[in-house]
């Protein structure tokens, strides 16, 4: 079984790696969170300009702020690729007439789906470290990444540098699971639907219905794996923006609930897609 599934997994990335979406994402992604921080500065100085006759600067401005909006700010189009992607995985291949060719060999409907979410998953995964790594360039180029320091007290140490970065490192990780059950939610819905345009609306607009819901409802909220998804950059920046003097720690249970939650949540929708391509005749 192994042995199969990682030789279609190899098949997926090159069937991935054959088309330009993929590719023009990586690099517009790329692009992005390497100029959101120059661009944010630009922002900041307009929006001081237009209140003052003076720019003023953003106290408590760092090159880690920097970094941690850049990735929130890209987010949103990683998202997007990996849902257009995972969308039409499995509808586009149906439409095509290659699903019926596949499905002819000696291969487990299961295993089929497992190599399409891990190409994916392995895929959004490369998207968001490619992203963290050129925000950082460009967080550097503009701010700088140093110890977090009180700016009324620049003696007193808040988080020093290798502190920041186990956080960044902390995030991506944490970022990895919800983004796990992204591809599985897309995927799922694209075993339920024979045109991959269809399969694409509807898996963006199941994200952005449940991101709605996260922000509308504090009980449903916690339950949804699109908050784990944004958090744990959001964490960085206010680790960063903290100048309280005493090290804030993430709560045990916190991270439990952040890997938790979202497994199940790609549990849950690739249950349901094998449930589904099982059932489904691919053969007409």
């Amino acid at each position: 079984m192994i042995g199969r599934l990682w030789l279609l997994y190899r098949f997926e990335w090159r069937k991935l790696l054959a088309r330009k979406l993929p590719l023009v994402a990586f690099a517009l992604v790329i692009l992005l969170a390497l100029i959101a921080p120059q661009l944010g500065k630009v922002v900041d100085t307009a929006k001081s300009l237009s209140e003052s006759s003076a720019p003023t600067q953003d106290r408590f401005a760092s090159g880690w702020t920097a970094l941690a909006g850049s990735v929130n700010t890209t987010r949103i189009f990683l998202t997007l690729a990996v849902l257009i992607l995972a969308g039409s995985a499995v509808a586009e291949e149906r439409a095509q007439g290659t699903l019926r060719a596949l499905m002819v060999r000696p291969l487990r409907r299961f295993e089929l789906l497992a190599a399409k979410v891990l190409t994916l998953w392995s895929y959004g995964a490369a998207l968001l470290i490619a992203a963290v790594l050129a925000a950082a360039l460009g967080a550097e180029l503009s701010q700088g990444l140093y110890d977090v320091v009180d700016p009324d007290y620049p003696d007193r140490l808040v988080h020093a540098f290798g502190d920041m970065c186990g956080y960044v490192y902390l995030a991506i990780g944490l970022s990895l699971v919800p983004l796990l059950a992204l591809t599985a939610m897309g995927v799922m819905i694209s075993t339920l639907f024979d045109h991959p345009g269809y399969a694409t609306g509807v898996a963006v607009a199941a994200f952005f219905v449940l991101t709605a819901a996260a922000e509308l409802s504090d009980a449903a909220k916690w339950g949804l794996y699109v908050t784990y998804l944004k958090q744990p950059f959001v964490i960085v920046e206010d680790f960063a923006n903290q100048y309280s003097g005493t090290s804030r720690k993430i709560a045990p249970a916190r991270l439990i609930e952040a890997v938790a939650v979202p497994l199940v949540w790609a549990g849950a929708c690739f249950g349901l897609t094998s449930l589904v391509l099982s059932r489904r005749d691919v053969t007409d």
